[in-house]
């Protein structure tokens, strides 16, 4: 492993020795010149003298300037700086004698600085000394210095002919703004997930379930709709929003239609929906999978071509705390049957909530959201919550000026710097034409056997599964799920186990569906009730 420069003394006066280099560089060439000026009257000496002393000061200043902005190898040199002065200034060195005995010299203990890439930057310490009683620090007190976050630390071994060598490097992110990507180039990618930086993916698959926390004004809703414009291109997704704000109005959209909950009883039918569809998913995959021989022991959902689901909760604080202790309970359940679950059947949440307080997503459970990520400013008492003790002393900054700053883990590990996309309002961007160019989510298709022996005894007569149902009506399986519920708790008398409908039970889903469209203010919950009504009456 290449450790990168080696810190010595000199590196302290790197400025003033490039000043002095390039400054007889260009005065060389009036050397040629010499005899010539040596010859000039006096006052012409004078002026030439001072002129060209003058010009070559200012061409070494703009030299100087144009090497440390632009050119890497001196840009380096700033941090190699910082470094060494943070050396010198703890005392993080030895003095020994000078071999003519004329006084002491410093010698400084074997650390190295290398620019890994354009955001990266890696310092290396080799194990001994006063710096290594010192390294549990180190991180926190050179992320300061850098105004860096600290990324990773790697342990590594060298060996040489007669000795070996212990090294532990530091891994920071010094520039991550420039990671930062548009709206356009947010993306997925089959092999490693939702782009959401230039380098950084949630890959949800390993990283299972993302938990977003932020303030008011930290730009959390417009990364959650920037997240959904991706998620809606090759997801099924469920959005519910408790609070009937920002999220809520999606389903004005042809592509949200049916898939936008903001009624408490349409949220909770949301989730126990999710929970059965996910044990469907199972059944799909195992005991009632339609090509037995293709089910192996740790297949996946992606291992059967099927898309995975999204259920987003924005604002999930307020969605517990509208409940009473009972329902609340019931959703504290559904949620761990979700995140412990749905990762292998292909089930993700992800959950939006100011703070993530215990009171309102136990610790076991936000423990087992493998993917973390803040936005805007949060308390230190908010920074342990979501990244977890292991992280709370590290040097979580706010700069106010950067809406849509935060830090993210989106590993579960350390939590780094995070940008969420530029949005360019100023250019006439706005979702709701984006959402308007997109078509309506998929819905999930599934074709269940059945057997012979199951069917009615009026054999002309088919039975409909819960997919076929949302596949013929075009609505979400969740939705057929939570109108089945509805017409249940109004009283109408299913024929056949839940999720088996015979033609009279597909009739009454259409007439539902089709009171709903006549009246697009009412929900389906009254739209369930209106038709269990009419049907009793006649």
């Amino acid at each position: 492993m290449k450790k990168g420069h080696r810190l010595k003394l000199l590196d302290n006066y790197d400025v003033a020795l490039t000043t002095g280099i390039c400054f007889v560089f260009l005065l060389s060439p009036f050397a040629l010149y010499w005899p010539t000026f040596v010859a000039l009257p006096e006052t012409y000496k004078l002026k030439i003298g001072l002129g060209s002393i003058g010009g070559v000061s200012l061409a070494t200043l703009g030299l100087l300037v144009v090497f440390y902005h632009w050119i890497p190898f001196f840009k380096n040199k700033r941090d190699i700086r910082l470094v060494l002065r943070y050396l010198l200034s703890n005392n993080f060195y030895e003095t020994v004698r000078r071999k003519d005995g004329r006084g002491e010299k410093i010698k400084l203990p074997p650390v190295y600085v290398k620019k890994l890439d354009y955001a990266t930057l890696a310092v290396t310490v080799e194990m001994g000394g006063k710096l290594m009683r010192e390294l549990d620090k180190l991180p926190t007190d050179l992320e300061k210095l850098f105004f860096a976050d600290f990324k990773e630390r790697n342990d590594f071994r060298e060996h040489r002919l007669f000795s070996k060598h212990a090294y532990t490097q530091f891994i920071f992110s010094d520039n991550k703004e420039a990671q930062r990507l548009p709206i356009s180039e947010l993306a997925y990618d089959m092999k490693k997930g939702v782009r959401l930086m230039d380098g950084e993916y949630w890959d949800f698959v390993h990283n299972p379930h993302l938990l977003v926390a932020g303030g008011t004004g930290g730009g959390k809703t417009i990364f959650l709709l920037a997240l959904l414009k991706v998620l809606a291109s090759f997801s099924l997704l469920e959005i519910c929003d408790p609070k009937k704000s920002d999220l809520s109005v999606l389903d004005n959209f042809k592509v949200f239609k049916g898939h936008v909950y903001s009624e408490i009883e349409d949220i909770m039918s949301c989730l126990q929906s999710a929970v059965v569809f996910m044990d469907d998913r199972y059944r799909q995959m195992g005991l009632d999978s339609e090509h037995p021989e293709d089910v192996k022991i740790g297949n996946n959902y992606q291992s059967y071509g099927l898309p995975p689901q999204f259920i987003v909760i924005d604002e999930w604080t307020a969605f517990i705390a509208s409940l009473d202790i009972r329902k609340a309970s019931s959703m504290d359940d559904l949620m761990a049957q979700l995140i412990l679950k749905g990762r292998q059947a292909g089930v993700f949440l992800i959950v939006a909530m100011q703070r993530p307080d215990a009171e309102y997503l136990s610790g076991n459970l936000r423990d087992n959201m493998m993917a973390r990520l803040s936005l805007g400013k949060l308390s230190k008492s908010g920074y342990r919550m979501i990244f977890g003790q292991d992280y709370e002393d590290k040097n979580y900054l706010y700069i106010k000026s950067k809406i849509g700053r935060g830090y993210a883990a989106l590993d579960g590990g350390m939590p780094s710097e995070f940008f969420s996309p530029l949005i360019p309002f100023d250019q006439g961007f706005s979702f709701e034409s984006v959402f308007l160019q997109m078509a309506p989510l998929k819905v999930q298709e599934r074709k269940k056997k059945v057997e012979q022996a199951e069917m009615p005894v009026d054999v002309g007569e088919k039975l409909h599964t819960t997919s076929d149902l949302a596949q013929r009506l075009q609505l979400s399986v969740s939705t057929i799920a939570r109108i089945g519920q509805y017409l249940e708790a109004s009283g109408y008398a299913f024929t056949e186990a839940r999720g088996r409908y015979n033609d009279l039970d597909a009739a009454t889903f259409r007439a539902v569906s089709d009171w709903k469209k006549a009246h697009p203010t009412q929900n389906w919950k009254e739209a369930a009730e209106a038709v269990s009504t009419l049907e009793k009456e006649e």
